[in-house]
Order: C-alpha cells, then sequence, then structure tokens
C-alpha cells in the first residue's frame, strides 16, 4: 500500500464531511440576542476555517483504520473520526496561545484573529473558542451511534488520553524552564506523554473499540504508537526548523525563537564546539532575532552533527513501529488496515510537511 496516496485520497473524503458538518453547526444560529448570535456565528466560522486548512488527518485515518483492522467500515465511523479532528483544532487553538503564534497552517492563530490590537482578549477568546470545540468534539464521539457502551469506553479513552496530553503539554512548557538540566530521555518523554498519545494511541484505540475488539491488540497498538508518535514527532521538530515554511504553514523561526526543547537543541548543545553553541544560544528563547543569526544557528544544529542525529533518532523509532505492527498480522485482522499502519509511519518520517 502507498500509505501516502491513501492518506491524500482520505483527506479528500473527511474534508467534506467536516465541511458539512460546519455548515449545519453554523446554521444554527446559537444566542438568545442579535449580538450574541453574530457573536457565535463569527466565532463558529472562524473555527470552521481552521478545522478546513489543508491538514494531514492522520488522527481520523487512525481512527477509520483501527476500526477497519476489526470490522468492514460502516458510515458511523465518521463521527467517530471527525470527532478527533475536532478535538485537534481546539488543542491546536490552545497550543498556540501558549506558544504565542502568529501563524498556524499559512493563516492567522485564532488569538491574532480575535486580537484587533487587544492582546488579552485574543488569548481569552483563543481558550474560550478552544473549550468549545473541544467539546463539540466529544459530542461527535457520542453521537456516533455506535453501541452505547462501546462508546462510553471510546469516549472514556478519548478524554483520559486528552487529560495525560496536558500532563505532557505541561511538562513540554516547563522543561524549558530548565534547560540545562534536560536529557535526551526528557524529549523522548514528552513525545510520549504528547504525539504518541494524542496522535496515534488515541484514535487508533477508538476505532478499535467501536469495532468491538479486545485483548493482544491494544498492547500492539500501544507499542506501535509510543515507537511512531516519537517518529513522527521528531521528524516534526526538523520540519520546524529546516521544513519549507509554504510546505509546513508557519514558520521555519518560530521553534528555535520560542525556546523549544527538542532534541536537536540537546544534542546541539551537548556535542557543538563553544562556537555553535554561542551561535544557538544568542537566538535560542528570544522571540526575535537577525536572519544572519538564525541561520547561524541553523549551521550550528546541522555542523554540531545534532540534526542527521535527529533523523536518525527517528528512522529508528519508525522502523520499531513498523515491526511492532508487523504483530497485527498474526491475529488475523484485515490487512489493508495493517498495510496502512504499517506504511504511516515509514511516511511520516520522510515527509516535508
Amino acid at each position: 500500500m502507498d500509505a501516502k496516496k491513501t492518506l491524500t485520497d482520505f483527506v479528500g473524503i473527511i474534508d467534506k464531511k467536516l465541511e458539512e458538518y460546519w455548515q449545519i453547526e453554523i446554521d444554527n444560529k446559537f444566542g438568545f440576542n442579535q449580538k450574541q448570535k453574530e457573536l457565535v456565528q463569527k466565532m463558529l466560522t472562524h473555527a470552521a476555517e481552521h478545522n478546513l486548512r489543508p491538514a494531514k488527518r492522520i488522527r481520523a485515518a487512525f481512527v477509520y483504520y483501527g476500526y477497519l483492522l476489526g470490522k468492514p467500515v460502516v458510515e458511523n465511523i465518521w463521527s467517530a473520526a471527525m470527532s478527533v479532528e475536532l478535538v485537534h483544532t481546539a488543542l491546536l487553538m490552545h497550543d498556540d496561545m501558549m506558544d504565542q503564534d502568529a501563524v498556524r497552517r499559512g493563516r492567522p492563530t485564532t488569538q491574532k484573529y480575535f486580537e484587533n490590537g487587544d492582546e488579552h482578549y485574543g488569548e481569552s477568546m483563543a481558550v474560550d473558542l478552544g473549550d468549545g470545540v473541544l467539546e463539540l468534539g466529544h459530542e461527535l464521539l457520542l453521537n456516533s451511534k455506535f453501541d452505547s457502551g462501546l462508546v462510553v469506553k471510546a469516549s472514556q479513552k478519548l478524554m483520559r488520553g486528552i487529560a495525560n496530553t496536558a500532563w505532557g503539554q505541561a511538562y513540554d512548557i516547563s522543561v524549558e524552564k530548565i534547560i540545562d538540566q534536560c536529557e535526551e530521555d526528557d524529549v523522548i518523554t514528552i513525545h510520549k506523554a504528547k504525539t504518541a498519545i494524542y496522535t496515534y494511541e488515541n484514535p487508533l484505540f477508538i476505532g478499535a473499540i467501536l469495532a468491538g475488539m479486545e485483548g493482544e491488540v491494544f498492547q500492539i497498538l500501544s507499542d506501535y504508537s509510543m515507537d511512531g508518535g516519537v517518529a513522527f514527532q521528531l521528524q516534526d521538530d526538523i520540519l520546524g526548523v529546516f521544513g519549507d515554511p509554504e510546505k509546513t504553514g508557519k514558520s521555519a523561526n518560530s521553534d528555535l525563537l520560542q525556546g523549544k526543547v527538542t532534541l536537536l537543541i540537546l544534542k546541539t548543545l551537548k556535542d557543538g564546539t563553544g562556537e555553535q553553541v554561542t551561535n544557538l544560544k544568542k537566538i535560542w528563547e528570544m522571540r526575535s532575532a537577525s536572519e544572519s543569526d538564525i541561520e547561524k544557528a541553523k549551521q550550528a544544529i546541522v555542523d554540531s552533527g545534532s540534526l542527521e542525529y535527529s533523523r536518525n533518532i527517528s528512522r529508528d523509532y519508525a522502523r520499531k513501529a513498523v515491526v511492532t505492527a508487523d504483530k497485527l498480522r498474526d491475529l488475523n485482522l484485515n490487512k489493508e488496515a495493517i498495510d496502512f499502519i504499517q506504511g504511516i509511519s515509514e511516511y511520516m518520517v520522510n515527509r516535508e510537511v
């Protein structure tokens, strides 16, 4: 299976369903007077536009193929698949606010969209709208019309996964305060607590739960998710510094200027020459810097061997994920689903966006 093509085809289908969902939600025209109705319309219109920006939809695809592992796909699965995409949008709104980002997928972040000269108002709206979209995502899963016991179990997994992701986010923003004490294990821990659970395990489990699956499959999916999620995020960190902004939809300088703790940074600080470390520290966590200084910092990451090291570690984790996913074949599960789950790990560490 060509996982990239399969995912691309999947995006075309689910984006149409998401567009239909948002139009129905906007047409509800909630509000108790005209001014509130207009505000809610503005909020939902932005949420829809934000959610429908070009995206990989890997989380929704994992719900779909997690279900397909155990049962032929039914229409109900689309509601569950869309639910994780709304949850993703909600968390991006919050994450961008915490990171003070101005751009997400080539367009203004939520706090910038609403700011209009009032920074506090923009941040408040990002929190509020993120909360609202989060609950719309939960509602979509609850309304997915599977057996009620399975829906409850899947919802419990979704909610616990998001709670654990919050603890991962807290660790992520906290280690920035103690960079001199950080080790590679701290980066891997962040990636497991955030990306592995949130992007891989949660949606795969939701799909498998709704298919009524039990037993060994969940341990295999969990092991796969930990390795696949780390590989995915290590590549994301590389793209956050060296990616093409036209493809990634965000500045290639923001991670450095924000002071993100990544493997790229830690290895440069550990293995770089005095000059390389100085060039990196000159712009890391400084919020703004000259293009010349930024380029010197990026070159330091390359010359120190940190970029190549991060790429190799990412590929190692991806290979482990592929091997783990192969164990699913011993359980006589759907071959198409296994092919996708395996193939996506390889694709995600070689992507440019």
